[in-house]
């Protein structure tokens, strides 16, 4: 993940745990996507609700969102500039509350696991590190190998959002 601010960018590197293949159901569906981040557990408990990462995966993740589809003011689908062309790049910006609420739930949390989910499935998976909160003023998301997923993801939220939803890879 890439995180943003115009003055002053913050780059976190993160390993990807998993991807998962975004199904036609979903977009069948009509309705609003759930599409934001949550935080990831070691372990079940009864907060959490258990995701599948591909088939042999399972993670654990809050039943109560970080950020939900409405919060999101402003998303964007670029083609990585270092990546290959199947990887991309969504940037994100969030109201101002839900901007305060991720950098206060990252600041001096290390080692805090979080996914960006588009409904059940998980795109993004990773370990936050260092005692830095997520920068107020948006959010880049990188997706190693999703570009499909990406794309299908931008085409379900469109109308469901409280702002701006462009796809720049075409």
């Amino acid at each position: 993940m890439t995180f943003d601010r115009p003055k002053r960018p913050l780059i976190v590197r993160a390993a990807v745990l998993g991807i998962a293949v975004i199904s036609e159901a979903t977009l069948a569906a009509g309705s609003c996507p759930k599409v934001g981040f949550t935080i990831v557990e070691p372990h079940a408990t009864s907060q959490t609700r258990a995701l599948k990462i591909g088939t042999h995966k399972t993670i654990y993740v809050h039943r109560e969102a970080l950020t939900t589809t409405g919060d999101i003011t402003e998303i964007e689908l670029l083609t990585p500039r270092d990546g290959d062309d199947d990887d991309a790049m969504i940037q994100l910006k969030f109201t101002q509350a839900v901007d305060q609420r991720l950098h206060d739930a990252t600041t001096n949390h290390s080692g805090m696991r979080i996914a960006f989910l588009f409904d059940d499935y998980v795109l993004n998976n990773i370990v936050w590190q260092g005692p830095y909160g997520i920068d107020l003023g948006g959010i880049d998301v990188s997706i190693a190998h999703g570009l499909t997923q990406a794309r299908r993801l931008m085409k379900a939220i469109k109308g469901c959002t409280a702002g701006i939803v462009r796809d720049r890879t075409s």
